[in-house]
């Protein structure tokens, strides 16, 4: 009957920091927990929390081995502590011992290789307790003891702690110590008053120190402390069970003052745990029926309550139980002593035996536990030596990786900055030629002026000498005056006049070309176009307004604005595929405004304004004070426009 006292407080410690909720539908859960599953990031927290809300039923024993299998992959060990630890409660409350004690006593070997291991504590409490129900009395006292070291703070342990103390103690009949520690555990309980277990807890607790007080036969305290401790009407009515169990305690103290109130009080119990269908509560209520009748030597009815309650204990496995029935048995009827004694000697051997094979388990499980941590050690060693070995590797390789990636970083930037000083000197070599064509188209401008010049000294000096000559020859007429000479000097004097006037003439038109102010700019500009049409069938029409004056536009302007012209045509020949090439060349303002246009295949001016030539282009015109635009539409042509300030 022991085991199923503590079962039943044990269940109420461990929810007591559980809210309560309404089970949600079995398929939702499903649902979350498979979405969980294959999570690639486990969140070790809302699993344990998603566990927690379905304590020891098996969902919670499935979430707990995800997370255990998820921190054996991830090497978190701090998540295999709250697994093991959480397994082992699922197999406890299970009444499955051995499996409670390897996840109990593995979870406490990984904590120890923490110095602040947040559930520790817990984790020994839990393992005192399952040496308390497997009567290794000494042990769960000293394991609850450890416990109770490492439980800081936590106010709801250390009362775990305290019972499962004074529990060990009454185990092995140190009666007076084991009070010491019940009345710890109701001072502790003062602190816990928000529970909502508190009223269970501490009516429990009252019961234990009651019991202490029967098996000292001071049956008198004993009732007299429960009835100064509970309300026992407030609890008929608040917890039907509860009431039954602390009302059993009392009547069995009557019944051994032979107060003729404890038959009803037993008959309560009894009726109370046949509706609430409490098994446990039901064998002792049988059982202390049928001891009462026993001591009234009524055996016949002594009999049909202790059948009820061997039976009952049998098929749930309340051997301890039973063996007290057993012992009523041969007393209530003495031509069956002997077949109840072998029944209760062959009971109790068994249970010794079991109990002996269950501490050899535990210590084989101990043992074993240490040899797994042993070998986890060496693993781990090698696992350590090994990270360290890939670790240096994939440092060596990113550092390798690294370095080659600055060199070929480092040879492209020198290939850059190497074109990048060949465009600048190709655009200087550029200007120089640009500079020499204007030298050379200025010399043989120059040339043409000397000529010129010289042409028209020698019709005004030579010829007009000559034809001046002969007109002043022509003066005999003023001697001779006959009809003859008259007539042939006219002749003459007509066509001497009339070669003067076109020798003037010539000589004015040459004169006044020698200083044209466009012939040296645009001649460069056509030669351009002529270079062109060298290979290509494009049409190029040039048109300049007249009142540019190219003789004080600065050289540099025009060196540039040649630049700009000469990129744009080559740009229009190599990508432009068009037929005409118009340029108009005007002055308006202050402002030189220059326009080619061509009807060729165009482009997207988005993709395409990085390009280096159009960057040379608005460059240019940056250098000039200027400005730079171009329009162009795909499949219908370019247009550039050019202003500068002159």
């Amino acid at each position: 009957m022991k085991n199923f006292n503590y079962i039943f407080l044990c269940l109420i410690v461990l929810c007591c920091n559980k809210k309560n909720e309404t089970q949600r539908p079995k398929k939702i859960l499903n649902n979350r927990l498979e979405l969980v599953s294959k999570s690639d990031s486990v969140n070790r927290n809302k699993l344990l929390k998603l566990g927690d809300k379905y304590a020891y039923e098996n969902k919670f024993y499935e979430i707990n081995k995800i997370i255990n299998n998820e921190s054996e992959f991830r090497n978190d060990t701090i998540g295999l502590i709250y697994a093991k630890s959480n397994l082992g409660l699922y197999f406890f409350n299970k009444f499955c011992i051995d499996s409670a004690y390897y996840y109990f006593s593995k979870a406490e070997k990984l904590s120890l290789r923490f110095k602040k291991n947040p559930i520790l504590s817990e984790i020994l409490q839990h393992k005192a307790d399952l040496l308390w129900c497997q009567k290794d009395y000494s042990g769960a006292e000293a394991t609850a003891i450890r416990a109770l070291k490492k439980a800081k703070g936590k106010n709801i342990l250390k009362y775990s702690c305290y019972l499962t103390i004074a529990n060990s103690l009454s185990g092995m009949n140190n009666y007076e110590k084991a009070l010491d520690y019940y009345n710890k555990a109701i001072l502790k309980l003062e602190d816990l008053k928000k529970l909502q277990q508190y009223s269970d807890l501490k009516n429990q607790t009252h019961n234990y120190i009651a019991r202490i007080y029967q098996k000292q036969n001071l049956h008198q305290k004993a009732i007299a402390y429960l009835e100064d401790s509970v309300n026992f009407d407030k609890l008929k009515k608040s917890d039907l069970r509860a009431y039954s169990y602390l009302i059993k305690t009392i009547a069995y103290s009557k019944f051994k003052l032979n107060d003729p109130k404890a038959l009803l009080l037993f008959k309560e119990v009894l009726q109370i745990s046949e509706s609430t269908k409490y098994t446990p509560t039901q064998v002792e209520a049988n059982t202390h029926l049928g001891e009462y009748y026993l001591a009234k030597n009524d055996t016949l009815t002594a009999n049909s309550y202790f059948y009820v309650a061997q039976k009952l204990a049998h098929q749930n496995q309340i051997f301890e139980d039973e063996l007290k029935i057993l012992r009523f048995l041969a007393l209530a009827n003495p031509k069956k002593t002997s077949y109840y004694s072998n029944r209760f000697i062959q009971l109790n051997d068994s249970l010794q035996r079991v109990e002996r094979a269950n501490n050899d388990k535990f210590a084989r499980i101990e043992f074993e536990t240490d040899e797994v941590t042993s070998k986890n050690k060496v693993v781990q060693a090698e696992n350590n030596k090994l990270s360290q070995l890939i670790l240096f590797i994939a440092s060596f390789s990113l550092l390798f990786l690294l370095v080659i990636f600055l060199w070929i970083r480092m040879k492209a930037q020198k290939n850059k900055t190497r074109e990048l000083l060949l465009k600048q000197e190709q655009q200087k070599a550029n200007e120089v030629i640009y500079q020499l064509m204007l030298d050379q188209q200025q010399k043989i401008e120059e040339g043409k002026n000397i000529e010129k010049l010289r042409i028209s000294q020698e019709l005004h000096d030579g010829v007009m000498g000559k034809l001046s000559s002969i007109r002043l020859n022509l003066y005999v007429l003023n001697k001779k005056t006959d009809d003859e000479t008259i007539k042939k000097c006219l002749e003459y004097i007509k066509e001497i006049q009339s070669i003067e006037k076109e020798i003037r003439t010539i000589a004015h038109d040459l004169n006044s070309n020698l200083f044209s102010s466009d012939v040296d700019f645009i001649g460069i500009v056509e030669n351009i176009f002529t270079a062109i049409k060298n290979h290509s069938n494009i049409d190029f029409d040039l048109k300049t307004g007249d009142n540019i004056d190219w003789n004080t536009v600065n050289t540099a302007i025009k060196i540039n604005i040649y630049r700009i012209i000469q990129e744009a045509l080559q740009n229009i020949d190599k990508y432009a595929a068009a037929n005409n090439v118009a340029i108009r060349m005007d002055k308006q303002d202050s402002n030189l405004i220059i326009n080619i246009e061509d009807d060729g295949v165009g482009f997207n001016t988005k993709n395409s304004n990085t390009g280096i030539g159009l960057q040379n282009m608005q460059k240019r015109a940056e250098e000039c004070n200027g400005t730079f635009h171009i329009i162009s539409i795909p499949k219908k042509g370019t247009k550039i426009s050019l202003t500068i300030p002159i």
